[in-house]
């Protein structure tokens, strides 16, 4: 069963402490393949990355950045 459908607003956490907004342009077997909501010049960027690595809210997505951060600071 799909956790997000085509045109779903999602967040992604990229290089583990980036939190980048994106959107669901295709959703088949267990990946989703998102544009990401660029600002100015960038242009269009597209990935696939599995849905376990996507978030409903950008609140859930700092959680895991904060995580991350708080397992580094422990080393």
């Amino acid at each position: 069963m799909k956790q997000f459908n085509e045109g779903d607003i999602v967040y992604f956490v990229a290089s583990s402490i980036f939190v980048r907004k994106a959107k669901v342009v295709r959703n088949t077997g267990g990946f989703c393949t998102i544009i990401f909501d660029c600002k100015g010049n960038c242009g269009t960027s597209c990935t696939r990355v599995r849905e376990s690595k996507l978030y409903r809210t950008e609140e859930e997505a700092n959680a895991i950045v904060k995580q991350h951060k708080e397992a580094i600071k422990r080393r």
